[in-house]
C-alpha cells in the first residue's frame, strides 16, 4: 500500500510547474500568489510572436487550473500603454495608474531560455518577488506549439539586428538596403527579405529614442547589383538560400568600408508570411517568372525555336493599345544590351503585330554562334519617367553605333526601376540558336 501511495504521488512531485509554485510560495506568503506574468523577451528568436503568445497563453492557463494563483494582467501592459497613446480619452493619471496595476502583485514571472523543437517549445519560468528580495526558477516547462517550417520570426531577427547596428554605429544617418542574394540563382525571398528589413530599420529611424537624441536616419533601397559599401557608405547585405529539403536560411551583415557591423549569421527562417516563391532559379528563368505579364495586351514570341546557325532573327510583337516598348537581351551571365527604342528608327508605341528587327526599320540579323538568351519587352503607355528613359537611351543602338553592353549592375538595377514603374507591363520569351 505504500508503494502504491508514493508511486500515485510520483508524478505530482515530478510536476516541474508544481515544484516551482513551491517555490515561489516560499518567496511570497498570501494565497492565492498574484502573479504578474510577462512572458519571453521582445528580443529573443526561438519562437516568432504568434508562438510565444501562445505559450504565455497556455502557461497561464495552467497556472489558474492549479488553484495557487490568480493573474495580473502584466503581459497587456503595452496595450494598456497604447490606450493613453490612442484617442480613448484616458487621461495620463488613469493609463499610468492602470500600468501600474498590471505589474501588482506577488512575484512577476519572466519566461527564460526559450527552446523549440518541432512542436514542442520549452521555456524556464524565472519569478521575482515583489520587493526583488527573492527568486525562484523553474526546470524547463513544455508547451505544445504550431509547428511551422523555420525557427527564427524574421521580424525579430531584423528588430534584433537594427538594435545591434544601433549599438555599433550610433551615429549613422544613412543606410542602403540590399535584395538578399540567393545562393545559388535568383528567388524572388531576397526582394521581399529585403522589404521586411526596411520596415525594420524605418521603425528605428522614427523611433523615439533617436527622435529624442536629434538623430536622423535615411534608409534607402538600391537593386542587388548596384550595392558597394564604400567609405562611410553603411550597406545591409544579407544571403537567402532554400535547400533540397524544403528548408529556408538567411544570414545578414551590416558593412561600411571594410568593416562588418551587427553581422546575422546563418539562421533558419520560415518563409511562409512572407509571400515569395523560394524556388532557386537561373536568372533568365527567374526573370521569366517574375515577369508582370498581360499577354492581352503585349505578347512576344520567337517565331522559329530553336533557330538554326545561318537564321535571319524573327520575333513577333503584339500590342494592343498604343504604349511605348522598351526592349532589350539579356545572356545567362546577368549582361545584356538594349533592342529597342533605337534612335532615329520608326515609332514603338502603335498597336498592333509587328516583326523585330525588320518592323522597326532595322537590319537582318543573321544568326552565327549558338546561344540561348531572353528578349524581353516592357511597355508603358506614358512611357518611362524622364531619369529612367534617359538611361535607357543612353544605352540603345543608333545609326551611327551599336546598343551598349549592360552590365550585371545596371541590368538589376534598370530592371528593378522599371517594375516599381506604375502600370508597366512585361512580356518574354526565348531565343535559343543550335
Amino acid at each position: 500500500m505504500a508503494t502504491a501511495l508514493l508511486l500515485s504521488a510520483s508524478p505530482a512531485s515530478a510536476d516541474p510547474l508544481a515544484k516551482w509554485l513551491d517555490a515561489v510560495e516560499t518567496c511570497a506568503p498570501a494565497r492565492p500568489l498574484t502573479l504578474a506574468v510577462v512572458g519571453v523577451e521582445p528580443s529573443q528568436t526561438a519562437l516568432s510572436r504568434e508562438q510565444a503568445e501562445e505559450v504565455r497563453l497556455a502557461i497561464e492557463s495552467r497556472l489558474q487550473a492549479t488553484g495557487r494563483a490568480k493573474l495580473a494582467a502584466a503581459s497587456d501592459v503595452v496595450r494598456i500603454k497604447g490606450l493613453r497613446e490612442g484617442t480613448t480619452g484616458l487621461t495620463a493619471d488613469e493609463a499610468e495608474a492602470q500600468i501600474r496595476a498590471a505589474f501588482s502583485g506577488d512575484a512577476t514571472v519572466f519566461f527564460a531560455d526559450p527552446q523549440r523543437e518541432g512542436a514542442k517549445a520549452s521555456v524556464r519560468l524565472l519569478a521575482i518577488g515583489a520587493r526583488a528580495d527573492c527568486k525562484a526558477t523553474s526546470e524547463p516547462i513544455e508547451v505544445p506549439v504550431r509547428e511551422g517550417p523555420g525557427l527564427a520570426d524574421i521580424d525579430q531577427l531584423f528588430s534584433g539586428a537594427v538594435r545591434a547596428l544601433g549599438q555599433a554605429a550610433a551615429e549613422a544617418a544613412s543606410v542602403t538596403v540590399c535584395p538578399f542574394r540567393a545562393a545559388s540563382g535568383h528567388s524572388t525571398c531576397g526582394a521581399a527579405l529585403a522589404e521586411r528589413l526596411t520596415i525594420a530599420l524605418d521603425a528605428e529611424a522614427r523611433s523615439a529614442n533617436r527622435v529624442l537624441r536629434g538623430g536622423t536616419l535615411e534608409v534607402k533601397r538600391a537593386a542587388e547589383g548596384a550595392c558597394e559599401a564604400g567609405g562611410e557608405n553603411l550597406v545591409a547585405l544579407g544571403g537567402f538560400d532554400h535547400d533540397r529539403q524544403g528548408q529556408s536560411w538567411m544570414s545578414l551583415e551590416f558593412r561600411r568600408g571594410g568593416a562588418v557591423l551587427a553581422p546575422v549569421g546563418r539562421r533558419k527562417i520560415s518563409i511562409e508570411a512572407l509571400g515569395c516563391d523560394p524556388a532557386m532559379r537561373p536568372f533568365l528563368d527567374h526573370v521569366a517568372a517574375t515577369a508582370a505579364t498581360d499577354r492581352a495586351k503585349l505578347d512576344i514570341a520567337a517565331l522559329q525555336n530553336p533557330f538554326s546557325r545561318g537564321q535571319r532573327l524573327d520575333v513577333r510583337i503584339a500590342s494592343s493599345a498604343r504604349q511605348k516598348l522598351y526592349c532589350w537581351v539579356l545572356a545567362p551571365d546577368e549582361t545584356g544590351f538594349v533592342a529597342l527604342p533605337v534612335r532615329g528608327g520608326k515609332a514603338t508605341d502603335a498597336p498592333g503585330d509587328r516583326r523585330y528587327p525588320r518592323g522597326f526599320g532595322l537590319a537582318e540579323i543573321v544568326l552565327q554562334e549558338p546561344f540561348e538568351n531572353l528578349f524581353s519587352c516592357f511597355a508603358a503607355e506614358n512611357g518611362l519617367p524622364q531619369a529612367l528613359e534617359a538611361r535607357w537611351m543612353a544605352a540603345s543602338p543608333g545609326a551611327d553605333g551599336d546598343a551598349k553592353l549592360l552590365s550585371r549592375a545596371e541590368i538589376l538595377d534598370l530592371m528593378e526601376q522599371i517594375r516599381a514603374t506604375p502600370g508597366v507591363r512585361e512580356a518574354t520569351t526565348r531565343i535559343v540558336v543550335r
